[in-house]
């Protein structure tokens, strides 16, 4: 199953961003994936990969993330859940 990570920059203070987002995706996708982590970086770092793909980056988009953005770009990857 996959495996999520948030990269977030700690000298920041980017790190109640991630628990938030992290809380979302956990809420949305809680049985279908095995792993969420939290990693500290710096120099302004937020990005979310799942499965080491980038679903979401500070700098590229250039604002944060909107919960439903993490959701759909994690959604759009993971296999469709057994019925």
């Amino acid at each position: 199953m996959p495996e999520v990570a948030i990269t977030y920059c700690v000298p920041c203070r980017y790190q109640q961003k991630a628990l938030q987002d992290a809380d979302a995706i956990l809420k949305q996708f809680g049985q279908r994936i095995t792993d969420l982590r939290l990693v500290p970086g710096d120099h302004g770092v937020y990005d979310v990969r799942l499965d080491g793909d980038l679903i979401f980056s500070l700098d590229k988009a250039e604002r944060f993330p909107e919960a439903s953005d993490l959701i759909e770009g994690i959604r759009s990857r993971l296999p469709a859940p057994r019925v």
